[in-house]
C-alpha cells in the first residue's frame, strides 16, 4: 500500500458524490460532462458528433435539486443559531476555519455537504509554536485553534482500533490542494498533499497523537515530512484524534445514499426526456415537402436545380406539404418526473398549485424538513465537541459545561401560520394583566410568540401592574385594561 491508497467505501461512493455536485452546480456542470448524463440515442448511430452536439445544446436541465438545496439551509438558518463561548473563542464568530468562514457559515457548509454526500467531516488543530504563557502571547504569535470542514471527497481513508470495549479512531488521512505561484509571480501551480493524523502508542497503552504532511515531487514520488505531535494548552498531548465525521442519520463513519441522491436522479431522468422532447420537436416540427408522384427525371432535376417553394417557377408534377404527428410520450415522462420532484420537496418549483388544506400543508412540511432536522442536530453535536477540542488548545479551564460553550443550530424551520384565535387569546391574557402587552404587539406584528424566557416575562408583567396599578388602560404605559 502506499499514501494514496483509498478505502473500499470511498471507492464505493466517490462517483456518486462528484454526481450530485454536478446536479447541484446546474445546467453548465451537466452539459460539462456531456455523454456522462446524457448518452447518445441508439438512433444516432456512430460518429454523428454534429447531431449529438445539437441534441446537448437543445437539451434543458432544470437545476431543481440545487435550488431545493438552498431552500434547505435558507430554512434551516431562518433562525440565528445560539452559540455560546467564552470570550477567548470570540474571534470564531469572524473566523472559525482559517478561511474567513464564521462558525454560522461553516455550519451552512456542514448542513450543504450532509445533503450532498450524506456525510462531512470535521477536525481542529493548531500552529506549531511552543506553549504561550498568556493569552496576549498567543495572539501576538496568530497562535488560534482553527475548526476546518471537510467534504467527503476530501477523506479518502480512515481505521479504528479497539481500546478496552471502545472504538476510537486511529488513522485518517485527508487530500488536500496546496496553491503556489511560479518564479514570475502570476502563473499559478496546484499540487496535492495528503495529511495523515494518527493514533499511536497502542502498543504501549500510551497512547498520543500525531500529524504528517506528505508531499510528491515532479517525477510524482511521495516523501513524508515531519511528524508533529499536537499538545493542548498545558503542554500534555492528546489520547485521541481531535477529528469527526458527522453525518445524516448519525455521525459515525457509515456512509449511506444522500438525502437529495433521489432527488438528483429524478432531475437527470426529466434532463434526458428533455432532450428527447427538443429533439422530437424539433424534427417533427419541421414541414416536409412530398412529391407523390415524381418520376425518375422529375428527381435528378431537382437534385441538379433544387426546388422552391413558393416560387414564381413552377414544377411539373405534384408537391404537398405534410406535419408529421405529436409524439407526446417523452412530454408525459417529463411531467410524471416533474410531479415526482414536487412531491420529494422542491417546493421552490411548485408554482400556481392548487389549494391545499392545512392538513396537507403541515404533513408535507414535516416530511420535507425530518431529514434536515435531524442532520442539523448532528451538526451542532460535532460543532459543540469541535468548539471544546479548541478550548482544549486554547484555554487552561476547557471542562466547560453547556451554558457557557455550546453551538445550537435551531429545528423551528417552519414559520407558524397567523391564528386570530391565538391573538385573541394572547390579547385576554394581557388585558388580565397575564402576559406584557409587547408579546401581543409581537405576535400581531409578526406572528411570532416571544422567546424570552419566563423570567422576563414576569418582570414585565410586574413593571407593567406598577406603572397602571388601578388596571386602567393607558396606550402610552401599554398596559391594563379600560
Amino acid at each position: 500500500m502506499t499514501v494514496t491508497t483509498r478505502h473500499p467505501d470511498y471507492d464505493e461512493n466517490i462517483e456518486l458524490w462528484i454526481k450530485l455536485d454536478d446536479v447541484c452546480k446546474g445546467q453548465k456542470a451537466i452539459k460539462a460532462k456531456a455523454k456522462t448524463y446524457l448518452p447518445v440515442p441508439e438512433t444516432f448511430g456512430d460518429g454523428d458528433t454534429d447531431r449529438y452536439k445539437d441534441y446537448l445544446g437543445r437539451a434543458v436541465f432544470y437545476g431543481v435539486t440545487g435550488r431545493t438545496l438552498n431552500s434547505y439551509i435558507g430554512s434551516a438558518f431562518n433562525k440565528l443559531p445560539e452559540f455560546k463561548r467564552p470570550e477567548a473563542l470570540e474571534y470564531m464568530e469572524r473566523n472559525a476555519d482559517g478561511a474567513g468562514r464564521s462558525i454560522f457559515q461553516c455550519s451552512q457548509r456542514m448542513l450543504r455537504l450532509v445533503m450532498k454526500h450524506y456525510r462531512c467531516a470535521v477536525y481542529v488543530d493548531y500552529p506549531n509554536v511552543a506553549p504561550s504563557r498568556n493569552r496576549e502571547e498567543d495572539k501576538r504569535k496568530n497562535a488560534f485553534p482553527m475548526i476546518h470542514t471537510l467534504n467527503a471527497k476530501s477523506v479518502i481513508d480512515w481505521d479504528y482500533i479497539i481500546v478496552g470495549n471502545q472504538k476510537k479512531l486511529s488513522f485518517v488521512k485527508i487530500l488536500e490542494m496546496v496553491s503556489t505561484r511560479g518564479p514570475d509571480g502570476f502563473t499559478r501551480q496546484s499540487k496535492e498533499q495528503y495529511r495523515v493524523l494518527r493514533l499511536e502508542g497502542a502498543e504501549t497503552g500510551n497512547l498520543f497523537y500525531t500529524v504528517q504532511i506528505y508531499t510528491s515531487d515532479d517525477d510524482g514520488n511521495w516523501a513524508e515530512g515531519i511528524k508533529c505531535t499536537p499538545t493542548d494548552y498545558h503542554g500534555a498531548t492528546w489520547s485521541y484524534i481531535p477529528f469527526s465525521f458527522c453525518g445524516a442519520v448519525d455521525n459515525s463513519d457509515d456512509i449511506d445514499n444522500a438525502p437529495l441522491l433521489e432527488l438528483a436522479d429524478l432531475n437527470l431522468a426529466h434532463y434526458r426526456n428533455s432532450a428527447d422532447v427538443e429533439e422530437s420537436g424539433f424534427i417533427v416540427g419541421q414541414p416536409t415537402v412530398c412529391l407523390p408522384d415524381v418520376s425518375h427525371e422529375q428527381y435528378e432535376i431537382i437534385k441538379r436545380d433544387k426546388l422552391s417553394i413558393g416560387s414564381r417557377n413552377g414544377f411539373p408534377t405534384k408537391v404537398e406539404i405534410v406535419q408529421a404527428e405529436d409524439n407526446n410520450l417523452a412530454k408525459q415522462l417529463m411531467t410524471d418526473k416533474w410531479e415526482q420532484m414536487k412531491e420529494m420537496g422542491a417546493r421552490l418549483i411548485e408554482v400556481g398549485s392548487a389549494n391545499k388544506t392545512a392538513t396537507q400543508s403541515d404533513n408535507e412540511d414535516s416530511i420535507q424538513h425530518s431529514v434536515v432536522s435531524l442532520a442539523v442536530s448532528n451538526i451542532s453535536e460535532v460543532l459543540t465537541m469541535a468548539l471544546r477540542w479548541c478550548a482544549k488548545f486554547a484555554l487552561p479551564d476547557h471542562e466547560l459545561g453547556s451554558e457557557e460553550l455550546s453551538y445550537v443550530i435551531s429545528q423551528d424551520f417552519n414559520k407558524p401560520k397567523f391564528s386570530e384565535e391565538r391573538a385573541k387569546r394572547l390579547y385576554e391574557a394581557c388585558v388580565g394583566d397575564y402576559l406584557p402587552w409587547a408579546v401581543w404587539y409581537k405576535y400581531e406584528q409578526t406572528g411570532m410568540f416571544t422567546e424570552e424566557k419566563w423570567d422576563e416575562i414576569q418582570k414585565q408583567i410586574d413593571q407593567q401592574r406598577m406603572s397602571n396599578p388601578l388596571g386602567n388602560y393607558n396606550p402610552n404605559s401599554g398596559g391594563g385594561n379600560e
